[in-house]
């Protein structure tokens, strides 16, 4: 998808540029839609956000990911607690069995028994905290694209861009973006109005 919209791009500039220098194509343009010239200078219909920024600068983004730290935190703290009480009575159980201290095979047995659905019940649970914050990621995630894609229909409502493109500090495919096209504070300030409103 993102070289897709990269080769789009691309043939948008060099077409552009064919334009710019009066050439013509030898295959007649199949498209309905009036063909866009640019003068040499002027700005293409492209923009770009950099997604880095616009996650550190954005207030919900901030927020979201400060209440996912911190439940985090609570979830490996609570489990480290679980993990260590779990441990103990293990320990207190083997010293035990080494006493001999169980009355009956049985009372051992039963012992045993509850210590290891104890651990089975301990790793289930972490597998439902390792779900829930997964869902709560994602959730997340919807709500800040959701979020971001309102405020592009929004700023493109007159159809100034014709491709919005995203970079990061992984993200190869915009190797370079002149500062004009870079609207990312743009669309920070508008999220950030948007979000502090309600």
């Amino acid at each position: 998808m993102k070289r897709t919209l990269l080769l789009f791009a691309m043939a948008a500039l060099m077409f552009s540029c064919a334009e710019n220098k009066g050439e013509k194509s030898a295959e007649p343009q199949n498209e309905p839609t009036a063909v866009h010239t640019y003068e040499s200078g002027s700005i293409l219909p492209i923009a770009v956000i950099n997604y880095d920024t616009l996650m550190a600068n954005y207030d919900l983004a901030l927020e979201a990911n400060e209440a996912l730290i911190k439940k985090q935190e609570d979830v490996r703290l609570d489990l480290n607690q679980r993990m260590r009480q779990l441990e103990n009575e293990a320990a207190e159980f083997q010293n035990k069995l080494e006493n001999n201290a169980f009355l009956s095979r049985e009372r051992a047995e039963n012992e045993q028994r509850r210590i290891l659905q104890k651990n089975q019940d301990l790793q289930a649970l972490q597998e439902q905290k390792a779900i829930e914050i997964q869902n709560e990621q994602q959730k997340t995630g919807e709500r800040l694209r959701d979020s971001l894609n309102s405020v592009l229909a929004e700023i493109n409502r007159t159809g100034k861009y014709h491709l919005i493109l995203t970079t990061n500090a992984f993200n190869e495919n915009v190797l370079f973006a002149a500062p004009q096209y870079d609207i990312t504070m743009e669309v920070v300030d508008m999220l950030n109005d948007r979000y502090n409103k309600k």
